[in-house]
């Protein structure tokens, strides 16, 4: 197991054990990245209302997998802004999806904002919240480069 004694490390990983070809995501190695009592959100629109499927990891990963099943999936860090206050962090870290990580064509971009926590030896995952961009919610330009 890494330490992950950087916020870099961990979000290098949270990108690296997400991304893969079918079936390839590394959900072991991604567990080691959140506390065992981080909430991680998804966001979605449906019926054009805002809807939250708030999750524990053992549900993220059991609701992810038939997401993923059979496709090649990617996501892209494609910026980065991080703020740091004592041993806790938000991280604003936008992506973008692809098919494979050199597919000219980007399936969709979006947020993912992380709260981490330092227990004095390494950075967790407390939460996640992302939600992607649509007609009228557009990456800010500042959060587009690392």
């Amino acid at each position: 197991m890494t330490k992950y004694t950087t916020i870099d490390e961990v979000m290098e990983t949270l990108y690296d054990c997400i991304s893969g070809p079918p079936g390839g995501q590394e959900w072991e190695r991604d567990r080691e990245i959140y506390h065992p009592k981080a909430l991680i959100n998804r966001t979605r629109i449906v019926d054009g209302k805002p809807v939250i499927f708030p999750f524990s990891y053992d549900e993220f990963v059991e609701a992810t997998i038939p997401l993923l099943a059979g496709r090649s999936f990617y996501e892209i860090e494609i910026g980065r802004k991080t703020d740091v206050f004592g041993q806790i962090a938000h991280v604003y870290s936008t992506y973008e999806a692809r098919e494979t990580p050199d597919h000219p064509e980007i399936q969709f971009r979006g947020v993912n904002m992380v709260h981490l926590w330092n227990d004095g030896s390494r950075w967790w995952i407390m939460a996640m919240i992302w939600d992607n961009e649509r007609e009228g919610v557009d990456l800010p330009k500042e959060w587009l480069s690392q």
